[in-house]
Protein backbone atom coordinates (compact mmCIF):
# COMPACT_ATOMS: atom_id res chain seq x y z
CA UNK A 1 0.00 0.00 0.00
CA UNK A 2 1.61 2.80 -1.10
CA UNK A 3 -1.29 5.63 -1.27
CA UNK A 4 -4.39 5.74 -3.73
CA UNK A 5 -3.24 8.14 -6.13
CA UNK A 6 -2.17 5.30 -8.43
CA UNK A 7 -4.60 2.37 -7.16
CA UNK A 8 -8.30 1.49 -7.65
CA UNK A 9 -11.08 2.95 -5.08
CA UNK A 10 -12.68 0.00 -3.89
CA UNK A 11 -16.40 0.43 -2.66
CA UNK A 12 -15.92 -2.47 -0.37
CA UNK A 13 -14.22 -0.41 2.00
CA UNK A 14 -17.03 1.54 2.74
CA UNK A 15 -18.54 -1.74 4.70
CA UNK A 16 -14.85 -1.09 6.78
CA UNK A 17 -16.01 2.72 7.53
CA UNK A 18 -19.39 1.68 8.01
CA UNK A 19 -18.23 -0.82 10.85
CA UNK A 20 -15.24 1.86 11.99
CA UNK A 21 -17.85 4.42 12.50
CA UNK A 22 -20.69 2.07 13.38
CA UNK A 23 -22.95 3.61 10.27
CA UNK A 24 -26.25 2.05 8.96
CA UNK A 25 -25.69 2.06 5.33
CA UNK A 26 -28.65 5.19 5.42
CA UNK A 27 -26.38 7.03 7.82
CA UNK A 28 -23.45 7.00 5.90
CA UNK A 29 -25.76 7.33 2.26
CA UNK A 30 -27.36 10.74 4.16
CA UNK A 31 -23.62 11.53 5.08
CA UNK A 32 -22.28 11.31 1.64
CA UNK A 33 -25.47 13.38 0.25
CA UNK A 34 -26.56 10.01 -2.14
CA UNK A 35 -28.80 7.75 -2.07
CA UNK A 36 -29.15 4.37 -0.29
CA UNK A 37 -28.98 2.60 -3.26
CA UNK A 38 -26.38 4.45 -4.89
CA UNK A 39 -24.28 3.39 -2.04
CA UNK A 40 -25.17 -0.29 -2.07
CA UNK A 41 -24.46 -0.70 -5.28
CA UNK A 42 -21.28 0.50 -4.63
CA UNK A 43 -20.39 -1.31 -1.88
CA UNK A 44 -21.16 -4.10 -3.27
CA UNK A 45 -19.47 -3.84 -6.89
CA UNK A 46 -21.77 -3.34 -9.07
CA UNK A 47 -20.76 0.65 -9.78
CA UNK A 48 -17.26 1.99 -8.89
CA UNK A 49 -16.51 4.06 -6.30
CA UNK A 50 -16.55 7.59 -7.61
CA UNK A 51 -13.31 9.72 -6.44
CA UNK A 52 -15.57 12.37 -5.60
CA UNK A 53 -17.20 10.53 -3.26
CA UNK A 54 -14.41 8.85 -1.82
CA UNK A 55 -12.80 12.28 -1.14
CA UNK A 56 -15.90 14.17 0.61
CA UNK A 57 -16.14 10.71 3.38
CA UNK A 58 -12.36 11.32 4.02
CA UNK A 59 -13.12 15.02 4.73
CA UNK A 60 -15.96 13.96 6.47
CA UNK A 61 -14.63 11.28 8.69
CA UNK A 62 -10.91 12.65 9.05
CA UNK A 63 -9.36 9.48 6.71
CA UNK A 64 -6.70 9.52 4.01
CA UNK A 65 -7.85 8.80 0.54
CA UNK A 66 -5.45 5.58 0.71
CA UNK A 67 -8.21 3.91 3.08
CA UNK A 68 -10.22 3.61 0.19
CA UNK A 69 -7.31 1.29 -1.87
CA UNK A 70 -6.67 -1.48 0.84
CA UNK A 71 -6.74 -4.72 -0.23
CA UNK A 72 -6.95 -8.07 2.07
CA UNK A 73 -3.81 -9.77 3.12
CA UNK A 74 -2.38 -12.08 5.60
CA UNK A 75 -3.80 -11.16 8.87
CA UNK A 76 -7.20 -10.97 7.30
CA UNK A 77 -8.11 -14.69 7.60
CA UNK A 78 -8.14 -16.72 10.91
CA UNK A 79 -11.16 -16.91 13.18
CA UNK A 80 -11.10 -13.88 15.70
CA UNK A 81 -10.59 -14.47 19.38
CA UNK A 82 -12.21 -12.38 22.19
CA UNK A 83 -11.87 -12.25 25.83
CA UNK A 84 -15.72 -10.62 26.51
CA UNK A 85 -18.38 -10.32 28.88
CA UNK A 86 -21.32 -12.29 27.88
CA UNK A 87 -23.44 -8.81 27.44
CA UNK A 88 -21.36 -7.88 25.30
CA UNK A 89 -23.35 -6.89 21.65
CA UNK A 90 -22.89 -7.83 17.91
CA UNK A 91 -22.66 -4.18 16.69
CA UNK A 92 -20.01 -3.92 19.19
CA UNK A 93 -18.26 -6.46 17.96
CA UNK A 94 -18.15 -5.71 14.14
CA UNK A 95 -16.68 -2.74 15.06
CA UNK A 96 -13.79 -4.76 17.49
CA UNK A 97 -13.00 -6.84 14.68
CA UNK A 98 -12.59 -3.91 12.26
CA UNK A 99 -10.55 -2.27 14.71
CA UNK A 100 -8.24 -5.20 14.69
CA UNK A 101 -8.08 -5.91 11.08
CA UNK A 102 -6.61 -2.15 10.64
CA UNK A 103 -4.35 -2.30 13.48
CA UNK A 104 -2.98 -5.89 12.79
CA UNK A 105 -2.71 -5.01 9.06
CA UNK A 106 -0.32 -2.19 10.22
CA UNK A 107 1.88 -3.77 12.98
CA UNK A 108 2.78 -6.80 10.43
CA UNK A 109 3.66 -4.48 7.58
CA UNK A 110 5.15 -2.37 10.19
CA UNK A 111 7.33 -4.89 11.89
CA UNK A 112 8.34 -6.60 9.25
CA UNK A 113 9.58 -3.42 7.13
CA UNK A 114 11.55 -2.36 10.59
CA UNK A 115 13.37 -5.62 10.55
CA UNK A 116 12.25 -6.87 13.82
CA UNK A 117 12.01 -10.86 14.74
CA UNK A 118 9.19 -12.91 14.64
CA UNK A 119 7.32 -14.88 16.44
CA UNK A 120 9.18 -16.93 19.24
CA UNK A 121 5.83 -18.43 21.08
CA UNK A 122 6.31 -21.87 22.04
CA UNK A 123 5.25 -24.68 20.06
CA UNK A 124 2.11 -26.49 21.48
CA UNK A 125 3.09 -29.77 19.59
CA UNK A 126 6.42 -30.12 21.46
CA UNK A 127 4.30 -29.74 24.65
CA UNK A 128 1.82 -32.15 23.98
CA UNK A 129 -0.84 -29.09 23.78
CA UNK A 130 -0.43 -28.74 27.46
CA UNK A 131 -1.12 -25.17 28.62
CA UNK A 132 0.79 -25.70 31.56
CA UNK A 133 3.85 -27.15 30.01
CA UNK A 134 3.64 -24.13 27.09
CA UNK A 135 3.50 -21.64 29.95
CA UNK A 136 6.76 -23.17 31.45
CA UNK A 137 8.22 -22.73 28.16
CA UNK A 138 8.15 -19.66 27.70
CA UNK A 139 8.81 -18.41 30.84
CA UNK A 140 12.17 -20.31 30.86
CA UNK A 141 12.94 -18.45 27.00
CA UNK A 142 12.45 -15.07 28.96
CA UNK A 143 14.95 -15.86 31.78
CA UNK A 144 12.75 -16.73 34.55
CA UNK A 145 13.10 -18.69 37.65
CA UNK A 146 10.46 -21.83 38.46
CA UNK A 147 8.98 -19.31 41.06
CA UNK A 148 9.70 -15.91 39.32
CA UNK A 149 7.32 -13.51 38.89
CA UNK A 150 6.67 -11.65 35.62
CA UNK A 151 7.25 -8.16 35.63
CA UNK A 152 5.93 -6.98 32.76
CA UNK A 153 3.77 -9.23 30.78
CA UNK A 154 4.21 -6.50 27.63
CA UNK A 155 7.61 -6.11 27.41
CA UNK A 156 7.98 -10.20 28.14
CA UNK A 157 5.06 -10.82 24.51
CA UNK A 158 7.54 -7.89 22.92
CA UNK A 159 10.64 -9.48 23.23
CA UNK A 160 9.18 -12.98 21.59
CA UNK A 161 7.82 -11.22 18.56
CA UNK A 162 4.52 -10.29 19.49
CA UNK A 163 2.71 -7.06 18.71
CA UNK A 164 0.59 -5.24 21.73
CA UNK A 165 -2.16 -2.52 21.57
CA UNK A 166 -3.49 -1.63 25.02
CA UNK A 167 -6.26 0.93 24.16
CA UNK A 168 -7.73 -0.45 21.03
CA UNK A 169 -10.86 1.97 21.07
CA UNK A 170 -12.50 2.96 23.96
CA UNK A 171 -14.88 5.75 22.24
CA UNK A 172 -17.95 4.15 22.03
CA UNK A 173 -20.50 2.19 23.77
CA UNK A 174 -19.62 -1.12 24.67
CA UNK A 175 -15.60 -1.48 24.42
CA UNK A 176 -15.13 -2.28 27.63
CA UNK A 177 -17.62 -5.83 27.14
CA UNK A 178 -14.85 -7.04 24.46
CA UNK A 179 -11.23 -6.76 26.52
CA UNK A 180 -9.28 -8.36 24.67
CA UNK A 181 -9.14 -9.57 20.76
CA UNK A 182 -6.92 -11.48 18.63
CA UNK A 183 -6.84 -13.16 14.84
CA UNK A 184 -4.52 -16.21 15.46
CA UNK A 185 -3.64 -17.87 11.96
CA UNK A 186 -0.66 -19.63 10.80
CA UNK A 187 0.08 -17.13 7.81
CA UNK A 188 1.41 -14.53 9.84
CA UNK A 189 4.32 -15.20 11.96
CA UNK A 190 3.98 -11.42 13.53
CA UNK A 191 0.96 -11.70 16.01
CA UNK A 192 -0.30 -8.93 17.32
CA UNK A 193 -2.64 -9.08 20.59
CA UNK A 194 -5.21 -6.01 21.05
CA UNK A 195 -6.73 -4.85 24.46
CA UNK A 196 -9.71 -2.72 23.58
CA UNK A 197 -9.68 -0.13 26.25
CA UNK A 198 -7.42 0.83 29.32
CA UNK A 199 -7.61 -1.60 32.05
CA UNK A 200 -6.54 -2.68 36.06
CA UNK A 201 -3.06 -3.57 35.52
CA UNK A 202 -3.77 -6.96 37.24
CA UNK A 203 -6.60 -7.59 34.31
CA UNK A 204 -4.56 -6.40 31.88
CA UNK A 205 -1.67 -8.65 31.98
CA UNK A 206 -4.18 -11.93 32.81
CA UNK A 207 -5.86 -10.93 29.56
CA UNK A 208 -2.25 -10.41 27.21
CA UNK A 209 -1.47 -13.90 28.64
CA UNK A 210 -4.85 -15.37 28.07
CA UNK A 211 -4.73 -13.74 24.34
CA UNK A 212 -1.09 -15.28 24.04
CA UNK A 213 -2.72 -18.46 24.40
CA UNK A 214 -4.78 -18.08 20.98
CA UNK A 215 -1.91 -17.68 19.17
CA UNK A 216 -0.05 -20.17 20.64
CA UNK A 217 -3.01 -22.92 20.26
CA UNK A 218 -5.80 -21.72 17.99
CA UNK A 219 -4.11 -20.84 14.51
CA UNK A 220 -5.84 -23.77 12.70
CA UNK A 221 -9.46 -22.45 14.54
CA UNK A 222 -12.12 -23.88 11.67
CA UNK A 223 -14.66 -22.00 13.42
CA UNK A 224 -15.05 -19.15 15.82
CA UNK A 225 -15.38 -20.20 19.59
CA UNK A 226 -18.93 -20.34 20.46
CA UNK A 227 -18.65 -20.17 24.16
CA UNK A 228 -16.43 -18.31 26.92
CA UNK A 229 -17.06 -21.77 28.78
CA UNK A 230 -15.45 -23.71 25.79
CA UNK A 231 -12.43 -25.92 25.72
CA UNK A 232 -9.88 -22.93 23.87
CA UNK A 233 -11.60 -20.39 26.21
CA UNK A 234 -10.10 -22.83 29.39
CA UNK A 235 -7.23 -23.82 27.79
CA UNK A 236 -6.26 -19.79 27.14
CA UNK A 237 -7.37 -19.21 31.02
CA UNK A 238 -4.97 -22.12 32.38
CA UNK A 239 -1.88 -20.95 30.30
CA UNK A 240 -2.45 -16.89 31.03
CA UNK A 241 -2.54 -18.21 34.87
CA UNK A 242 0.14 -20.60 34.62
CA UNK A 243 2.41 -17.83 32.38
CA UNK A 244 1.95 -15.51 35.91
CA UNK A 245 1.73 -17.58 39.02
CA UNK A 246 3.68 -21.41 37.76
CA UNK A 247 1.66 -24.44 39.59
CA UNK A 248 4.68 -24.84 42.28
CA UNK A 249 4.16 -21.37 43.58
CA UNK A 250 -0.33 -22.23 43.96
CA UNK A 251 0.72 -25.36 45.92
CA UNK A 252 3.70 -23.70 48.00
CA UNK A 253 1.32 -20.63 49.28
CA UNK A 254 -2.61 -21.35 48.84
CA UNK A 255 -4.40 -23.80 50.64
CA UNK A 256 -7.67 -25.08 51.78
CA UNK A 257 -7.45 -22.70 54.79
CA UNK A 258 -5.84 -19.56 53.52
CA UNK A 259 -8.20 -16.31 54.40
CA UNK A 260 -9.53 -14.11 51.29
CA UNK A 261 -7.13 -11.25 52.50
CA UNK A 262 -4.36 -13.53 52.69
CA UNK A 263 -4.87 -13.92 48.85
CA UNK A 264 -3.54 -10.30 48.29
CA UNK A 265 0.31 -10.91 49.12
CA UNK A 266 0.48 -13.22 46.13
CA UNK A 267 -1.12 -10.61 44.27
CA UNK A 268 1.01 -8.25 45.40
CA UNK A 269 4.04 -10.32 44.41
CA UNK A 270 2.65 -11.65 41.39
CA UNK A 271 0.51 -9.14 39.83
CA UNK A 272 -2.24 -11.56 39.18
CA UNK A 273 -5.84 -10.48 40.80
CA UNK A 274 -7.08 -12.43 43.59
CA UNK A 275 -10.25 -14.21 41.73
CA UNK A 276 -7.72 -15.20 39.24
CA UNK A 277 -5.74 -16.80 42.00
CA UNK A 278 -8.70 -18.28 43.63
CA UNK A 279 -9.78 -20.08 40.27
CA UNK A 280 -6.78 -21.08 39.38
CA UNK A 281 -6.19 -22.57 43.19
CA UNK A 282 -9.63 -24.76 42.39
CA UNK A 283 -8.72 -25.42 38.52
CA UNK A 284 -5.24 -27.25 40.02
CA UNK A 285 -7.02 -29.11 42.81
CA UNK A 286 -5.35 -27.32 45.42
CA UNK A 287 -8.63 -26.02 46.66
CA UNK A 288 -12.10 -27.62 46.85
CA UNK A 289 -14.83 -26.30 45.04
CA UNK A 290 -17.01 -25.86 47.96
CA UNK A 291 -14.05 -23.54 49.27
CA UNK A 292 -13.93 -21.88 45.55
CA UNK A 293 -17.83 -21.24 46.41
CA UNK A 294 -17.45 -19.77 49.15
CA UNK A 295 -13.78 -17.44 48.41
CA UNK A 296 -16.13 -15.97 45.25
CA UNK A 297 -18.99 -14.99 47.79
CA UNK A 298 -16.90 -13.38 50.17
CA UNK A 299 -14.98 -11.84 46.91
CA UNK A 300 -18.97 -10.33 45.92
CA UNK A 301 -20.27 -8.80 49.32
CA UNK A 302 -16.87 -7.20 49.90
CA UNK A 303 -17.11 -5.60 46.44
CA UNK A 304 -14.04 -7.06 45.30
CA UNK A 305 -14.98 -8.06 42.07
CA UNK A 306 -15.25 -4.47 41.10
CA UNK A 307 -12.93 -2.97 43.33
CA UNK A 308 -9.95 -5.28 44.68
CA UNK A 309 -7.46 -4.56 46.77
CA UNK A 310 -4.19 -4.19 45.60
CA UNK A 311 -3.63 -1.99 42.75
CA UNK A 312 -1.31 -3.73 40.15
CA UNK A 313 0.54 -1.27 37.93
CA UNK A 314 -0.57 -0.64 34.34
CA UNK A 315 2.13 -1.81 31.62
CA UNK A 316 2.83 0.34 28.16
CA UNK A 317 3.49 -1.40 25.26
CA UNK A 318 6.75 -0.17 23.19
CA UNK A 319 7.57 -2.51 20.09
CA UNK A 320 5.00 -0.89 17.75
CA UNK A 321 6.18 2.41 18.16
CA UNK A 322 10.09 2.05 17.70
CA UNK A 323 9.10 -0.14 14.79
CA UNK A 324 6.83 2.83 13.33
CA UNK A 325 9.32 5.35 14.42
CA UNK A 326 12.25 3.20 12.67
CA UNK A 327 10.57 2.86 9.62
CA UNK A 328 9.10 6.46 8.92
CA UNK A 329 11.50 8.69 11.55
CA UNK A 330 9.92 12.05 11.62
CA UNK A 331 5.93 12.67 11.26
CA UNK A 332 5.40 8.85 11.59
CA UNK A 333 1.90 8.83 12.04
CA UNK A 334 0.80 11.04 9.13
CA UNK A 335 3.28 8.85 6.82
CA UNK A 336 2.09 5.57 8.07
CA UNK A 337 -1.66 7.00 7.72
CA UNK A 338 -1.31 7.83 4.01
CA UNK A 339 0.77 4.77 3.08
CA UNK A 340 -1.57 2.14 5.00
CA UNK A 341 -4.79 3.46 4.67
CA UNK A 342 -5.45 3.95 8.40
CA UNK A 343 -7.15 7.19 10.75
CA UNK A 344 -4.30 9.14 12.14
CA UNK A 345 -5.94 9.26 15.31
CA UNK A 346 -6.51 5.60 15.62
CA UNK A 347 -2.75 5.14 14.94
CA UNK A 348 -2.20 7.73 17.59
CA UNK A 349 -4.07 5.93 19.90
CA UNK A 350 -2.82 2.47 19.32
CA UNK A 351 1.13 3.68 19.36
CA UNK A 352 0.41 5.79 22.89
CA UNK A 353 1.63 8.70 21.31
CA UNK A 354 0.43 11.02 23.79
CA UNK A 355 1.54 8.86 27.02
CA UNK A 356 4.41 6.60 26.23
CA UNK A 357 6.44 6.48 29.29
CA UNK A 358 10.26 7.75 27.78
CA UNK A 359 13.31 6.54 28.70
CA UNK A 360 14.13 6.46 32.86
CA UNK A 361 10.61 6.47 33.67
CA UNK A 362 10.11 2.71 34.12
CA UNK A 363 13.38 0.53 35.70
CA UNK A 364 14.89 -2.51 33.18
CA UNK A 365 14.60 -5.99 34.40
CA UNK A 366 16.48 -8.75 32.68
CA UNK A 367 13.44 -10.49 31.38
CA UNK A 368 10.98 -7.62 31.17
CA UNK A 369 10.15 -3.78 32.91
CA UNK A 370 10.23 -3.76 37.03
CA UNK A 371 6.73 -2.29 37.84
CA UNK A 372 5.44 -2.20 41.30
CA UNK A 373 2.63 -4.66 41.91
CA UNK A 374 0.69 -2.07 44.80
CA UNK A 375 1.08 -1.51 48.41
CA UNK A 376 0.10 -4.28 50.53
CA UNK A 377 -0.30 -1.40 53.84
CA UNK A 378 -2.86 0.09 52.00
CA UNK A 379 -5.30 -2.70 51.77
CA UNK A 380 -4.63 -3.25 55.68
CA UNK A 381 -2.25 -6.50 54.82
CA UNK A 382 1.72 -6.82 56.61
CA UNK A 383 4.15 -6.88 54.90
CA UNK A 384 5.75 -8.68 52.63
CA UNK A 385 8.66 -8.99 50.41
CA UNK A 386 8.82 -9.14 47.03
CA UNK A 387 10.42 -11.85 44.98
CA UNK A 388 12.17 -11.65 41.96
CA UNK A 389 14.60 -9.49 40.65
Amino acid sequence: MTGADNCALLGSRLQALRDLKELTQQDLALAAGVSQTFLSRVQNGTRGLPQGLALELCRTYSLPMSFFAVTDGVTDVGQFTFRKRARASARDERRVKRLYSEAARLFNAISAESGFRTSGLPDPKEFDNDPEECAEALRRSAGLGPDEPVKNVTRLLERHGVGVVNDLDDSFEGASDHVGVSRPNAGTERPLIALTTQLPGAVQRLSLGHEAAHWIFDRQLASPIGSTRSLEESRAFRFGGALLLPQRVVAERVSETLSLHGYLRIKADYGISVAAIVRRAKDIGVISPARYRSLSIQMSSQGWRTNEPVEVAREAPRLFLQAVEKVYGRHFVSRASDEHGIDPNLIRRWLGVASVPRQGTEAEASNVVSVAFGSLAAAGVGSQGRSGR
